[in-house]
């Protein structure tokens, strides 16, 4: 099997300071809009703690980090460039730490988060139920994992660092498979897809 991580992170390496200077836009909308729907939907939600898995240079947390600054964050991504912007754009935003890991083998205790969040990097998984079971198991109970990627449906051919792509029934499959009570399951735009599942 081709090593999608190393791929991977010499992929995201690459693009790193235009994804940074994008504010995550990359080359598409998807992942700004994916975080922003997230925002919109943790509305009112009491969050203490949460694991953003594939932050990239972090959009999301720092969304997370303006409205919710008792709330400790963490961020995971495999390349250490997307971090480095993570952590220029998170400076002097208390409670966030950054690490440098994949999604197969969190770097986290069991029971650590109220929340697990993955945006635009599981398609580049090649242990897909693995990821889903990591996020589950550093879940507390109750926790909520938020699944959001690009929809199988209006994409093409996967890329040489992509490892397959996904619909958002895909995605509850294996949410569902890894023990979570499926939530929310829908179509955000006519490429991606959004997916929650609760840890009973």
């Amino acid at each position: 099997m081709k090593d999608y991580e190393k791929l991977s992170r010499e992929h995201f390496d690459g693009m790193a300071d235009n994804y940074a200077a994008t504010d995550g836009l990359y080359y598409t909308e998807l992942p700004k809009l994916s975080c922003d729907e997230i925002m919109r939907r943790c509305e009112g939600i009491k969050i203490g703690s949460l694991l953003d898995v594939g932050c990239g240079s972090g959009y999301l947390l720092s969304l997370l980090a303006a409205e919710r600054p008792s709330a400790r964050l963490c961020g995971l991504d495999i390349s250490p460039k997307m971090l480095a912007h993570a952590a220029k754009k998170l400076q002097g935003a208390a409670g966030v730490t950054l690490k440098e890991g994949g999604a197969g083998e969190l770097p986290y205790a069991d029971g650590e988060f109220d929340a697990v969040t993955c945006v635009m990097s599981f398609h580049h998984y090649p242990y897909p139920a693995r990821a889903v079971t990591e996020a589950f198991r550093v879940l507390k109970r109750g926790g909520v994992y938020i699944l959001s990627d690009v929809d199988k449906r209006g994409m093409g051919e996967p890329g040489e660092e992509e490892f397959a792509f996904y619909t958002a029934d895909d995605a509850a499959r294996l949410l569902a498979d890894a023990g979570f009570k499926v939530e929310e399951k829908f179509r955000l735009t006519p490429k991606s897809f959004y997916v929650s599942g609760r840890k009973p």
